[in-house]
């Protein structure tokens, strides 16, 4: 599970439509997402790691919130660089 970056809310009023598209030209360029926290059964990666993660696993991962904060739900072999 990996922690979603922080998105600073515009101070224009956006809608659903075009937060989308603003959130999917965003994940271009977070290549270095944290590791939240991993299954038991994984053992190459750890919590607090900065990993690299293709950008269409991103797109299809399921988002989680957990305590305030989205959270990427990815699957260790969608995990391509562990930096």
């Amino acid at each position: 599970m990996l922690n979603r970056p922080e998105i600073k809310e515009s101070a224009i009023e956006l809608s659903e439509k075009d937060k989308a598209l603003v959130e999917a030209e965003l994940r271009k360029s977070w290549s270095h997402l944290e590791v939240f926290q991993v299954g038991e059964a994984v053992e190459s990666i750890k919590a607090n790691d900065q990993v690299y993660v293709r950008i269409t696993a991103l797109e299809l991962a399921e988002k989680i919130e957990i305590d305030g904060h989205m959270k990427f739900m990815v699957h260790e072999q969608d995990i391509a660089i562990v930096w």
